[in-house]
């Protein structure tokens, strides 16, 4: 790649602005700090850019902790079609839309093998119409002017930031430029906003001039090329409608439908349609293809007219839990628990077989007790005659041992009562309550049975 001939440039594979966007990523060599507590360092934060070919115009930026996946890219693509000044208002910089014109889709991205090389590609090129072209491995030249943009952002990073890193090693000695981590994401997203403003008004060095351009009085700035490629050149931008960009460069998963609802990663959804076309009954253990994104794990959307609409779904009430988490962290409890219960699994073995063991005892002790039992009824009608007394007997006798008594020990002793004139102590015991009519059933029961003659 060092000691190749340089035959051409990158502006001889288009012909005007949209023809191809190069997309790539790189980890800022600055050090930031959390947004809720500033001694807390967080580490550094990944740069994703998407840049015009022929104008060198930043068309999309992300600045966050994600990646470099595919969700720092989906970020890139999101924002390389989304109004600017509306990006720039949330960061607290105001700019009008002829300082940031780009809000378009490209003909073909440019991109490494890494982030653009999987299934959510697959729908951007079916559902959109884009042509996605990986690099081979260690060819940073072949996406020069992104690959450029960054090492120009480091170096300014470099230059102004507190908690920039100053050289790759440090030597035994050496202050800890960590330690000296100031920023927040958001604040660090407007610096490199700050620079990508100045980029698209900057004069490009070395830029291969058209003479129609020269004609024209064109400067080369990345803002004038992109409008006068507009203006003089094909047509390759389009617009395309936010909500639908982001169904097709979110992660697709495969959900099931049953009874509970739509099933997908062991939580539960509902949706409109479902409902009014009676999925849970007609299509029980169906397939469907969903659209989920990780980090919002509370809706799903069945995609349908070629990725250009959506039906949404939503958790149910029995994963209503899992509302305010992300998927990996539903995962990693899912997981747990598989690992927690096949630890258990032996103890639960042996519970059983103790179970099992006390049951069959109980149950042993109960079968010698009716056979030793003296009391065998005369047959079998009267035996079965009998339940409704029988059931009556033993409910009272029950109603005498389960009865409450809350103050068994706070009963006072009567006191002695002496006759004045005898003086004599007077019993004044009250006389004991007759037997109700089922103790005196119960006894005469019993005597009949063992043959007394009452």
């Amino acid at each position: 790649m060092k000691y190749r001939p340089i035959l051409s440039d990158s502006k001889s594979e288009t012909n005007g602005p949209g023809t191809r966007f190069q997309v790539d990523a790189t980890i800022a060599d600055i050090y930031l700090v959390s947004s809720l507590d500033v001694n807390k360092v967080i580490g550094r934060p990944v740069i994703y850019a998407v840049l015009d070919v022929y104008s060198r115009i930043i068309t999309g930026l992300y600045v966050g902790l994600e990646g470099p996946s595919w969700i720092g890219a989906m970020m890139a693509l999101d924002n390389m079609i989304a109004d600017k000044v509306e990006f720039c208002k949330q960061y607290g910089i105001d700019i009008t839309p002829e300082q940031w014109p780009t809000h378009h889709l490209p003909e073909i991205i440019i991109a490494d093998r890494g982030e653009f090389e999987g299934y959510s590609v697959e729908n951007l090129i079916n559902n959109l119409n884009l042509k996605i072209e990986n690099t081979t491995a260690y060819r940073g030249d072949l996406k020069g002017i992104v690959e450029r943009k960054f090492r120009t952002f480091n170096g300014k990073v470099k230059q102004k930031a507190p908690g920039a890193i100053q050289k790759e090693y440090r030597e035994r000695g050496d202050q800890d430029y960590r330690l000296n981590a100031t920023l927040n994401l958001k604040e660090f997203t407007s610096l490199i906003i700050t620079m990508a403003l100045y980029h698209n008004q900057k004069v490009i060095d070395k830029y291969p001039v058209e003479k129609e351009m020269v004609a024209d009085g064109l400067v080369p700035t990345p803002i004038n090329l992109w409008n006068w490629g507009i203006q003089n050149r094909k047509g390759r931008l389009r617009k395309v409608d936010r909500n639908v960009l982001r169904l097709n460069v979110l992660p697709r998963g495969k959900a099931t439908v049953s009874r509970a609802g739509i099933k997908f990663k062991n939580l539960l959804y509902g949706s409109r349609q479902a409902i009014e076309e009676q999925w849970y009954l007609k299509l029980k253990n169906r397939s469907l293809e969903i659209v989920y994104d990780p980090r919002h794990i509370e809706k799903i959307y069945i995609p349908h007219d070629n990725g250009m609409d959506f039906e949404t779904c939503i958790l149910l009430e029995p994963s209503q839990q899992y509302k305010g988490d992300f998927l990996e962290e539903i995962v990693f409890q899912q997981q747990l628990r598989n690992e927690l219960e096949e630890m258990e699994r032996t103890n639960q073995i042996q519970l059983t077989v103790n179970t099992d063991a006390a049951l069959e005892e109980i149950i042993k002790k109960a079968v010698k007790n009716k056979k030793q039992s003296f009391n065998q009824p005369t047959s079998k009608k009267a035996k079965i005659a009998a339940i409704r007394d029988n059931k009556d007997v033993e409910k009272q006798l029950n109603r005498e041992t389960e009865k409450f008594d809350l103050s068994p020990n706070k009963v006072s002793e009567a006191a002695e009562v002496i006759d004045f004139v005898t003086k004599e102590k007077i019993d004044e015991t009250p006389p004991k309550k007759s037997s109700s009519r089922l103790m005196e059933k119960l006894k005469k029961k019993r005597d009949e049975e063992f043959g007394k003659d009452k």
